[in-house]
């Protein structure tokens, strides 16, 4: 059983009154997040990256990542979900 208490949650109505072609020149925080997020997952289903690998190398753990060699659509998906 989860028990949650005292959460208080602020949802803060946005309005973006622009083309949605000047989306990505926006400088609203949320609009420029997922537009990139979006923007991964879309580089993520290209056909010419697949079986295409990237190498993380040492030392990037202080960053949260372990050190490897990984599929590039799915470290840009694992990315996309991160954000």
């Amino acid at each position: 059983m989860i028990k949650i208490e005292n959460l208080i949650v602020n949802i803060h109505k946005m309005t973006v009154e622009q083309d949605s072609d000047e989306l990505l020149e926006s400088q609203i925080p949320a609009v420029v997040r997922d537009e990139l997020v979006s923007t991964l997952r879309v580089i993520s289903e290209d056909s010419r990256l697949s079986g295409q690998t990237v190498v993380i190398p040492e030392g990037c753990e202080q960053y949260g990542f372990a050190e490897g060699e990984f599929d590039l659509p799915q470290v840009l998906k694992f990315l996309a979900d991160m954000l």
